[in-house]
């Protein structure tokens, strides 16, 4: 189903309920953190769906939002989360839990619970990646499932086991401040591409096990086949904030067009350079405890693991699913949203 202005007829609006509890922005750009929240709790709260909804809304604002040791919260729980985290919030209704293309060729038990563990990446790679001497993490970026006609809104990670050393932090960065970072030209000529994201190595590592990717449906009626190959707007506008992201970014986005070859590289290497190079518009999470989760929008954010622990490190992933990337073009940049905060018709406030 393509998206329309009707699923989502106007940016949504906080309403408040978020306030009782405490929590604070990690960076000024991107990033908040709840101290002494259970979320089992807030599913089952008489104002559940205001919570969930607010908290949608803010993760769509913030990028990403942290909350400690949910040890309460357990699979179940967990998917029912993503999963209201998407419907209240205005997905398409056809829409539920990401079913990654490779579920069944890893044995997974649960094809909506994906396992984060050293034993699931040695599989897909073939090879302990800890091996590698690593000289740059910049292609480590990535917005998840990108390849997908309708790719995640919401991803979740929730460590249930921590290396001793400590490491196996995780990074994100906004996709919104990147936009903010471009010359008007600049801006003008991304809003007007389009870039195809794949990941055919979906295939070549189910047909190596003599087995077939997952054909679908994953997540949503539109994503479907084997092909894991699909062009979507170089800028998108989110639908819960109205705002303007680059989305060409990582290692699914594999060219931009109506630009020659060389153009297409460069482009996409300035994207990495201003995601990489500006630490001002990254944060960075510490998994200090079992069950600390982070639930992140895919449609404003990219991230990169930073593989330095020592010792296993386990946790499971959970993704809702959303409408196919599109650009509105009426939608502001966060800036100019926020400056228009400060606009009278006579001029600044």
């Amino acid at each position: 189903m393509s998206p329309s202005k009707i699923e989502y007829p106007a940016p949504l609006q906080l309403s408040g309920t978020l306030n009782q509890f405490d929590h604070f922005q990690l960076t000024p750009c991107i990033g908040t953190e709840f101290k002494n929240v259970d979320l089992a709790e807030w599913l089952r709260a008489e104002t559940s769906d205001d919570l969930i909804r607010d908290l949608a809304i803010l993760i769509a604002q913030r990028g990403v939002v942290f909350f400690r040791h949910q040890t309460n919260l357990n699979g179940e729980l967990h998917k029912e989360l993503l999963y209201r985290l998407g419907a209240l919030s205005g997905r398409p209704e056809e829409n539920g839990l990401y079913i990654h293309p490779l579920w069944n060729v890893l044995g997974e038990e649960d094809p909506e619970l994906a396992t984060l563990d050293p034993d699931r990446l040695k599989k897909m790679y073939g090879k302990d990646l800890k091996g590698n001497k690593k000289q740059t993490g910049i292609y480590e970026w990535h917005s998840d499932m990108s390849f997908e006609l309708n790719p995640p809104d919401f991803s979740s990670l929730r460590l249930t086991e921590l290396p001793p050393g400590g490491g196996g932090d995780t990074i994100w960065a906004s996709g919104y401040e990147v936009y903010d970072r471009l010359s008007v030209p600049y801006q003008k000529l991304f809003d007007s591409l389009e870039a195809t994201h794949s990941q055919q190595a979906l295939n070549s590592f189910s047909e190596a096990r003599g087995k077939t990717a997952f054909h679908g449906p994953r997540g949503s009626p539109a994503n479907v086949g084997t092909g894991f190959r699909n062009r979507h707007p170089v800028v998108r506008t989110h639908p819960i904030t109205g705002w303007k992201s680059v989305f060409a970014a990582g290692v699914h986005c594999e060219q931009i067009h109506d630009v020659s070859v060389a153009e297409s590289v460069h482009l996409l290497k300035k994207v990495l350079k201003l995601i990489a190079e500006n630490p001002d518009l990254q944060v960075r999470f510490r998994w200090e405890n079992e069950n600390d989760i982070a639930i992140w929008d895919n449609r404003c954010t990219y991230h990169a693991p930073i593989q330095d622990q020592v010792g296993r490190r386990r946790g499971f992933r959970v993704l809702s699913t959303a409408e196919k990337p599109y650009l509105d073009p009426a939608s502001q940049s966060r800036q100019e949203y926020f400056a228009s905060l400060f606009e009278t018709p006579e001029g600044i406030k």
